[in-house]
């Protein structure tokens, strides 16, 4: 079946005449077909019917689609997927119907920055932590966690360098915000606050990082949005 989505244009050539799977189609899956279409005009997505699309696993039934972007030459699909409804049960799992698909990282990523939609600039990092030791790296992994899990993007330097090297890392991720985390920190129960564009740096209590950290970035929020 792979043949049929085969990209060489002596392959295409001889697959111009052969039989196409839509022309043998049953009875239910005829309606099914013309169904799946009938939704896709009555949603406004637009969509082209490639009879020669097919998947690169034996367990799909039938619809089978791809995601594509024309700004990515001929490796244009993005993701792809499609009806698998017998793989549950041959599994040893319930018969039931399912859809899937699957997206491409880096094919998003480049149909992105085809857009203009991605800038060099561009900063997704809220606080950057910066631990000196590998005690403190510990700590600073377990604060990570915790602000990510309060919806704050936070990062932090994992491969062991100084604080000269971390603080570069740090300022080149776009942090707001950075928490370097000291023995000395640690051994008061503290690690330190520091704002990137002033400079300032403040301790705060362990126990009181992220709702601090939020507070700070709420603060800086608001005083951005009055100017």
């Amino acid at each position: 079946m792979r043949v049929l989505d085969d990209k060489r244009a002596e392959v295409k050539a001889q697959l111009v005449n052969a039989p196409v799977m839509a022309e043998f189609l049953s009875e239910a899956n005829q309606e099914h077909y013309d169904t799946v279409r009938s939704l896709l005009r009555a949603a406004d997505v637009e969509w082209i019917e490639t009879p020669h699309l097919v998947r690169g696993l034996d367990y799909y039934t039938r619809t089978a689609f791809e995601f594509v972007h024309d700004g990515l030459g001929s490796q244009s699909a993005v993701g792809g997927g499609g009806r698998y409804d017998g793989l549950a049960s041959s599994i040893g799992g319930p018969d039931i119907p399912a859809v899937g698909w699957a997206l491409g990282v880096d094919r998003t990523i480049l149909a992105m920055q085809a857009e203009g939609l991605l800038t060099e600039s561009a900063s997704s990092v809220d606080v950057f932590a910066v631990p000196i030791g590998a005690e403190c790296a510990a700590v600073a992994f377990d604060l990570v966690t915790q602000l990510r899990r309060a919806g704050v993007s936070a990062d932090l330097a994992v491969d062991g360098r100084g604080l000269k090297g971390a603080m570069k890392a740090a300022d080149r991720s776009g942090a707001a915000l950075a928490l370097v985390i000291g023995e000395r920190d640690l051994a008061d129960g503290s690690v330190q606050l520091k704002t990137m564009e002033t400079g300032e740096q403040v301790s705060v209590p362990l126990a009181q990082v992220v709702s601090d950290v939020i507070n700070t970035l709420k603060l800086s929020k608001d005083g951005r949005n009055q100017q």
